[in-house]
């Protein structure tokens, strides 16, 4: 069986939820009224 293409590896991926987070916090100007729930790995 093929292996399933990969969109983004281990290290852009840890890049992407870096770039993220600081997009999150520049437009909500700090932590003070941010929470964070969670997220699923591998899917649902």
């Amino acid at each position: 069986m093929p292996e399933k293409a990969k969109v983004l590896d281990k290290e852009n991926m840890g890049r992407a939820i870096t770039r993220i987070a600081h997009e999150i916090l520049e437009k909500n100007k700090g932590t003070e009224r941010l929470c964070f729930v969670g997220i699923r790995n591998r899917g649902v």
